[in-house]
């Protein structure tokens, strides 16, 4: 699946031209939206954000955003689960934080800093320039009081937020450090007991053609060790597979991928 084929209104064009797969993904988009709810399923920027993305960065960069299918999606869990708090770990343009600050808006979350100071979602990411641009999608959205984005390597990042806990951890950043990032919020109890881990990109470009094929332990580290964009397409598909074979091994949860866009895994705690 792309972007283009997860709209939640496609023209009359998208639809005379989708094969009978695509079609069935509008279908399903489109019947996901809830018209009748008095905070949107789609919030009313999304259209705007995803077109100055495309605008500013082009299409295949604005293909990190999360789709409208996928934010639905997701924000269905929070309400499922009755989320408060949210942890995203790679934020980029802002449209994930943005469908996940609607979600607790309708979870009766109120904005703005609690005692701690600490604001409903929690964003990390590594780039100034797109957390900057973020900002301004956030005014826009008008949930900039929702929403706190901690700008660098969000490995060190994460590690300073232990002892902390959240309801929703949202993982969508550089895929060689997904594992870092699962082990660090699972050993240091980060996710609540009945919280839900959502990795985002887990059968990322090759990952599926290592079906069946065993994990490489030593390579993995060795990748793990190399800036992410010196990493080749073929290594970040073996780090995604060694992780996602990790994950699906550990005693301490159940995970479940869903075979939608490049993969989308859910962890629950056992």
């Amino acid at each position: 699946m792309t972007m283009s084929n997860v709209t939640t209104n496609p023209s009359a064009e998208d639809i005379a031209k989708a094969s009978k797969h695509d079609l069935f993904t509008y279908y399903a988009a489109k019947t996901s939206v809830n018209p009748n709810l008095d905070i949107p399923s789609v919030p009313p920027v999304m259209d705007q954000v995803l077109k100055d993305t495309v605008d500013k960065y082009g299409t295949h960069v604005a293909e990190m955003a999360v789709t409208d299918y996928q934010g639905i999606l997701q924000n269905f869990f929070v309400g499922l689960i009755g989320a408060k708090r949210i942890l995203e770990i790679g934020s980029f343009t802002g449209s994930s934080a943005i469908y996940f600050a609607n979600a607790l808006k309708r979870n009766g979350v109120k904005p703005g800093p609690d005692a701690n100071g600490i604001k409903p979602i929690t964003g990390l990411d590594i780039s100034e320039e797109f957390t900057g641009y973020a900002r301004k999608n956030f005014d826009k959205a008008g949930v900039s009081d929702y929403i706190n984005i901690v700008v660098g390597d969000a490995r060190e990042n994460l590690t300073n937020l232990i002892g902390e806990t959240y309801d929703i951890v949202f993982i969508d950043a550089d895929k060689t450090s997904y594992k870092f990032y699962y082990e660090t919020v699972i050993k240091n109890n980060m996710l609540a007991k009945n919280g839900l881990m959502i990795v985002d990109n887990t059968a990322l470009w090759e990952v599926p053609e290592f079906i069946g094929k065993p994990t490489d332990d030593a390579e993995t580290t060795a990748i793990m060790k190399k800036p992410y964009p010196e990493c080749t397409e073929e290594e970040v598909s073996r780090t995604l597979h060694d992780f996602n074979e990790y994950i699906r091994a550990d005693p301490r949860t159940e995970t479940i991928m869903f075979p939608i866009f490049t993969g989308v895994t859910f962890v629950r705690l056992l």
